[in-house]
C-alpha cells in the first residue's frame, strides 16, 4: 500500500506525534497579531476556546502555525497566495497523481494558445512548470465533459495561480470544482425532497462553494471550518457574491437561533462542531472534500455521525490510502468502510477513483 504520508522510520513517527510542538494555543498567545483583522482575532479566539479545537486534525493545527507565521510577517507579500498551496493546489508531479488524466488524453493532439511557461508568484521556476503542466493536463481531461459549459460562470475576481489557455483565465480550483460538480449534480438529482440547503465542512478557499453558488440559484450553503482558512473563505465569497447574505454564527449554541440564522441568510460560516444543532435532515447534501483523510478515525466518527443526522446525501473525496503525519502509525484506507465509519445500511450511489488526482477516490452516499 502507498500511503499519502510515507511510512518513516519508528524514531521519526514518535517525534512527530509526540515531542514536535503543536500547542496552537500557547503559540496564538505569544503571537504578535498587529497584522491581523479584528474579525480574524475573535473568530481565533472563540474558537480557540471551542469544542471544534478538540477535534481539530494534528495535521492542521501545524500548518495553521504556519500560516499565521505567514501572515504575521509585516514583509510578506501575497500571502493567500502562499497559504492556498495547502488548499488543492498542486505543484508537483509524480505518475499516482496524473495517471488516469494522462490515460484519458494521451491520444489527444493539442494545439493551444497558452502561456505554459508562466511564472507564478510565489513558485519556484520547477512549482511553476509542474503546476501549470497540471492545469493543462486537468484543461484537456475537462473540456471535453458536459460540465465545462459551466466554466464561463466561474469568474475570477482574485489573484491566483493560472493560465491563459484559448483567451481564457483558467485555475486549477475551476477545472477542480468542475469535476467535483459533476458528481454532486448527480447525487442532487436522486434527491426527491429537495429544500437546497448544502453543507459544506472543511471548505479551504472556499472553491469548492464558489462553484456551486455561481451555477446553481436559490442555494443556502453553509460551511464549517476553522480560522484562519474560515476568515479567507468569507472575504472571499463576500467579493464573489456581494448581493447575497452572508454571515457568521460562531456563537450560537442552541438549534432554534441557529436555524433562524440560516432562514435569514444565503451563506452561513460556523464551526464544525455546531453541525449537531441543525434540524434532522436540514441539508440536501454534505460535502466533505479533502479533509476526513487528515482526521483521526475517532474524530471521523464524530463528523460521520452528524452528517448522518443533518443531511440526506454525503459526497467526500479522499486519498485512496493515507497516513496521518502527526499521529502514531495511523493509516486510512477507502477500501476499509471502518476506517470512515461508513455503515452498512447507508445506500451507497459512487465509489470510483478521481480522474484527478488519480489516487484520489470520490464517494457518495444516501443515509
Amino acid at each position: 500500500m502507498k500511503a499519502q504520508s510515507k511510512k518513516q522510520s519508528l524514531w521519526s513517527t514518535f517525534k512527530k506525534a509526540y515531542l514536535k510542538s503543536k500547542n496552537l494555543k500557547s503559540f496564538w498567545n505569544r503571537l504578535d497579531k498587529t497584522n491581523f483583522s479584528k474579525e480574524l482575532v475573535d473568530t481565533f479566539n472563540l474558537y480557540l476556546n471551542s469544542e471544534s479545537y478538540n477535534w481539530s486534525a494534528k495535521h492542521w493545527r501545524n500548518n495553521i502555525i504556519n500560516h499565521l507565521k505567514i501572515m504575521s510577517d509585516s514583509n510578506q507579500k501575497n500571502t493567500n497566495s502562499l497559504i492556498s498551496q495547502d488548499y488543492f493546489t498542486f505543484t508537483y508531479i509524480n505518475e499516482p497523481l496524473i495517471k488516469d488524466a494522462w490515460n484519458e488524453i494521451q491520444d489527444k493532439k493539442i494545439n493551444l494558445d497558452i502561456n505554459l511557461f508562466k511564472r507564478q508568484t510565489n513558485f519556484s521556476l520547477m512549482q511553476s512548470l509542474n503546476h501549470n503542466l497540471i492545469l493543462l493536463l486537468l484543461y484537456e481531461t475537462v473540456k471535453s465533459r458536459k460540465v465545462f459549459n459551466h466554466l464561463d460562470k466561474l469568474k475570477e475576481l482574485e489573484s491566483k495561480p493560472s493560465l491563459l489557455i484559448n483567451n481564457k483565465e483558467i485555475t486549477q480550483d475551476n477545472l477542480n470544482s468542475l469535476l467535483e460538480f459533476e458528481q454532486i449534480e448527480i447525487l442532487l438529482g436522486k434527491n426527491k425532497k429537495r429544500k437546497n440547503n448544502i453543507l459544506e465542512v472543511g471548505a479551504g478557499s472556499g472553491r469548492t462553494a464558489k462553484a456551486i453558488l455561481s451555477i446553481m440559484d436559490n442555494v443556502k450553503y453553509v460551511i464549517a471550518d476553522i480560522p484562519p482558512a474560515i476568515n479567507f473563505c468569507k472575504d472571499s465569497l463576500n467579493k464573489y457574491f456581494p448581493n447575497k447574505k452572508i454571515s457568521t454564527a460562531f456563537e450560537i449554541n442552541n438549534q432554534e437561533d441557529l436555524m433562524a440564522e440560516l432562514q435569514k441568510n444565503d451563506i452561513l460560516f460556523i464551526f464544525p462542531h455546531q453541525i449537531k444543532l441543525f434540524e434532522k435532515s436540514t441539508f440536501d447534501i454534505t460535502l466533505a472534500i479533502d479533509c476526513l483523510h487528515e482526521m483521526e478515525k475517532k474524530i471521523i466518527k464524530i463528523y460521520m455521525s452528524m452528517f448522518e443526522d443533518v443531511s440526506t446525501f454525503l459526497y467526500f473525496k479522499v486519498w485512496e490510502y493515507s497516513g496521518l503525519n502527526y499521529s502514531f502509525y495511523q493509516y486510512h484506507s477507502i477500501h476499509n468502510k471502518k476506517d470512515y465509519a461508513i455503515k452498512d445500511h447507508w445506500k451507497e450511489h459512487l465509489k470510483e477513483k478521481c480522474l484527478y488526482p488519480s489516487n484520489f477516490f470520490q464517494l457518495g452516499y444516501e443515509f
